[in-house]
C-alpha cells in the first residue's frame, strides 16, 4: 500500500505513464449520503480523461470518515486498468467519461 498526499502525480501501468489528479475529497451530498474521492486520470501522451469516483471511505462504526484521505497509489493503479477494461480509451477523442470503482479500485 503506497499512500500519499500529493494532489497529483504520475503512475506506471503495463509500461505506460498516465497522470492522476485529486478532483475532490470526500464530501456531503445531504440527507446523510456522502461522495468519496474523486481522481482524473488521463495517459501521459493524449488528452482525454476518465474520472474515477470511489465510495465515501466509512469508520468501523459506519459513519463516514471526514478526514482529508491519503490517496493510495495501488487503488489508482487498479482502477486504471479496470478504467481500461471498461472502455476508456486514453488515445480517443472526446468529453471525459466517470467510472465508479469500489473501495480497492476495481
Amino acid at each position: 500500500m503506497q499512500l500519499t498526499l500529493e494532489k497529483s502525480g504520475t503512475i506506471e501501468v503495463d509500461g505506460e505513464t498516465y497522470v492522476w489528479d485529486l478532483r475532490r475529497q470526500p464530501r456531503p451530498l445531504g440527507n446523510g449520503d456522502w461522495e468519496g474521492i474523486a481522481l482524473t486520470l488521463r495517459h501521459q501522451d493524449f488528452k482525454r480523461e476518465a474520472i474515477v469516483q470511489f465510495p465515501p471511505p466509512l469508520r468501523p462504526n459506519g459513519r463516514p470518515d471526514m478526514e482529508k484521505q491519503k490517496v493510495d497509489l495501488d487503488k489508482v493503479r487498479n482502477a486504471i486498468t479496470a478504467s481500461i477494461e471498461a472502455g476508456w480509451d486514453p488515445a480517443s477523442r472526446g468529453k471525459a467519461v466517470a467510472f465508479d470503482v469500489d473501495v480497492d479500485g476495481n
